[in-house]
C-alpha cells in the first residue's frame, strides 16, 4: 500500500513511556551520584570529578536503560536515525524533495527511498531502480508524509525513506504539532493514552516523534474534540494520573457537546 492509510497501532516502543519521564530539572541540577549504575545521556554531563551527572537544560528527567537523560521542554526535534516523523513537502527539483520536519534543517527524500527494490520487472536504470518511476513525480508539494529518518549528522541535511511499515502518504486529515518531548505523554504507558483517545473520539491518530500529530474522525466536531484533548495533554504533560483525568474530561465534553 503506497499511501499510508494503515491502522493507527503505532509501534509505540519507539517511544518512552508516560511513567519514564516526571522531574523536571534545571541545568545544573544534580540528577544523580550513582555514576556506577547511570550513565550521563542527552542533554547532561559528568562533573569535573565524575562523581555526579547533571543537567545542561531545563527539561524533563528521562531515565532510560542505564542512561539519563534531559528531554527539553521546548525547541526544535532532533533529528535521529531510524525516527518516524511527520513530514510536509515544501519544494521539489528533479532529483530530490525538500521536506519540513520540524528540525533547524529541512530534510531531503530522494526518489530512489520512495521505490521498493525489485517490485517492477522490466528495464533498469542505474541503481537498480526502473528508470521511468526515479523522479519526483510520486508526491507534490504540500503533501504529508510519514518518513523515516535515514541519517542525520552536523554535516549533512536529514535523508529521509518512505520505504516500510506505517511510512507514506497521509490521505486527508488533519497535523497539528506539539512540543516533541509531550509526544510520550500523548502516547502513554504501554500506548494507554493514545488507544483511549481513539476510542472516545472515534478518530485516527498517528503520532510521531518531530511533535506532529496526523488525525481523522468522523467530524468535525470529534476532530475538535480530540485536538483540544492533545492540547490539554501536553500543557499537563507534567503531571501524575493525566490519562484518568483526560477520559473525565473527554466523556464530560462530549455530554456537553451532545455528540457520541
Amino acid at each position: 500500500m503506497e499511501e499510508s492509510e494503515q491502522s493507527e497501532d503505532n509501534e509505540f516502543e519507539d517511544f518512552e513511556d508516560e511513567e519514564s519521564i516526571r522531574d523536571v530539572v534545571v541545568p545544573g541540577e544534580v540528577l544523580t551520584e550513582d555514576v556506577k549504575n547511570f550513565l550521563p545521556g542527552r542533554g547532561t554531563i559528568l562533573n569535573k570529578e565524575k562523581t555526579k551527572i547533571i543537567s545542561l537544560n531545563i527539561g524533563l528527567k528521562q531515565i532510560k536503560k542505564n542512561y539519563i537523560n534531559v528531554i527539553p521542554l521546548r525547541g526544535f526535534y532532533t533529528p535521529r536515525p531510524g525516527d518516524k516523523v511527520i513530514a510536509m513537502i515544501v519544494d521539489k527539483n528533479p532529483v530530490k524533495y525538500k521536506c519540513d520536519i520540524n528540525a533547524k534543517d529541512f530534510g531531503q527524500l530522494k526518489p530512489k527511498n520512495t521505490i521498493k527494490k525489485g517490485r517492477t520487472r522490466g528495464f533498469r536504470g542505474a541503481g537498480g531502480f526502473p528508470q521511468e518511476e526515479v523522479n519526483t513525480k510520486k508526491f507534490d508539494i504540500g503533501d504529508i508524509l510519514v518518513v523515516k529518518i535515514l541519517s542525520a549528522d552536523r554535516l549533512n541535511k536529514p535523508e529521509l525513506t518512505t520505504i516500510g511499515k506505517y511510512l507514506g502518504k497521509k490521505v486527508g486529515g488533519i497535523v497539528i504539532s506539539i512540543d516533541p518531548p509531550k509526544i510520550p505523554r500523548v502516547i502513554g504507558r504501554n500506548g494507554s493514552m493514545i488507544k483511549m483517545l481513539k476510542n472516545l473520539t472515534n478518530c485516527n491518530i498517528f503520532v510521531t516523534q518531530n511533535g506532529r500529530v496526523w488525525l481523522k474522525g468522523e467530524d468535525i466536531a470529534h476532530e475538535r474534540l480530540l485536538i483540544e484533548s492533545v492540547n490539554k495533554i501536553a500543557s499537563e504533560a507534567h503531571t501524575v494520573g493525566l490519562t484518568d483525568r483526560m477520559q473525565d474530561f473527554i466523556i464530560n465534553e462530549k455530554k456537553k457537546r451532545g455528540i457520541e
